[in-house]
């Protein structure tokens, strides 16, 4: 695939998985308000950090998804992750599982998904261009 269309396919992938993230969200914090209140109600307000890893996220996301090396990715993902869950345990549990786990589950498989799909063009149209070759398809 060459470099543009693949920044394309993985700009796609990785937004539809931040659109996936903010549902998710926007659900567990709709939940959490029904179950137990406001989310300022057990005295901790942390709005500007949620709005701060929420908006990293989406710039994350953008960043990896030009980056083409696999391994250069999912390191630079542990590091993210390893970071959110470092800031947010033990003090604030609840939000360390959806912003560690939740957007390091998504951001994973986005990642693991954009790369399957290159890694699944380059076998059958790579393939397919030996076997053109290879049978001489090209000659008059």
């Amino acid at each position: 695939m060459n470099m543009p269309t693949r920044i394309i396919c993985c700009l796609l992938i990785h937004s539809v998985f931040c659109v996936g993230y903010t549902f998710l969200n926007n659900f567990a914090a709709d939940w959490y308000i029904s179950t137990y209140g406001g989310l300022t109600s057990r005295g901790v307000n942390i709005r500007l950090t949620s709005k701060f890893l929420y908006e990293f996220f989406l710039v994350f996301n953008a960043v990896l998804a030009l980056i083409p090396v696999l391994r250069v990715k999912l390191i630079l993902w542990a590091i993210w992750v390893g970071l959110i869950l470092l800031w947010m345990l033990p003090d604030h549990p609840l939000r360390a599982l959806l912003y560690g786990i939740g957007q390091g589950t998504f951001t994973l498989t986005a990642i693991l998904l954009s790369t399957g799909l290159d890694s699944w063009y380059k076998r059958k149209f790579a393939g397919a261009k030996a076997s053109k070759l290879a049978s001489g398809a090209d000659h008059a």
